[in-house]
């Protein structure tokens, strides 16, 4: 008999007391609360697993330049030795060393040529193009704001 008499009795209207209302709320901070502690430890994992990730490609990445390095001079062989078969098939085939030369230059020079339109082509994307129609546009903008400013405070 500890408790005060009558005080968990239902008083009218009310239909059970506030005990058993007070339990739903406090189930549900506590399912919240092991639901967030919960997400904190996979939101930890996750970090660590991309950070983990990150180091691996990082070492990854330095061994994927050296592959590129190395390939470069086996392209530039593979590409030398192509013009040097065409070179030698119209050589072969008109009997004039001049012409083959002609056809090895020529080739160098029509894939010098794609190369050049395509570094044009590429160099007009690093002037970032939609950014600066997009600062010319708020520069116009601000600059119509500020006369149309002007206009008022000779106005008024």
């Amino acid at each position: 008999m500890t408790g005060i008499p009558g005080e968990n009795r239902p008083e009218s209207g009310d239909a059970g007391g506030q005990e058993q209302a007070r339990q739903p709320l406090k189930d549900e901070l506590k399912s919240s609360l092991a639901w967030l502690e919960h997400a904190a430890l996979a939101g930890g994992d996750l970090a660590r697993l991309a950070a983990l990730e990150l180091r691996l490609a990082a070492a990854d990445s330095g061994k994927l330049v050296v592959l590129g390095l190395a390939m470069v001079p086996l392209l530039l062989l593979a590409w030398i030795g192509l013009s040097v078969l065409l070179g030698w098939l119209v050589f072969a085939w008109s009997g004039s060393v001049a012409w083959g030369i002609v056809m090895f230059i020529g080739l160098q020079l029509v894939a010098m040529a794609i190369l050049a339109i395509n570094c044009k082509k590429y160099a007009k994307s690093l002037s970032f193009p939609a950014t600066s129609r997009q600062l010319k546009t708020l520069k116009e903008e601000a600059s119509g704001t500020q006369e149309a400013d002007k206009s008022d405070s000779t106005a008024g």
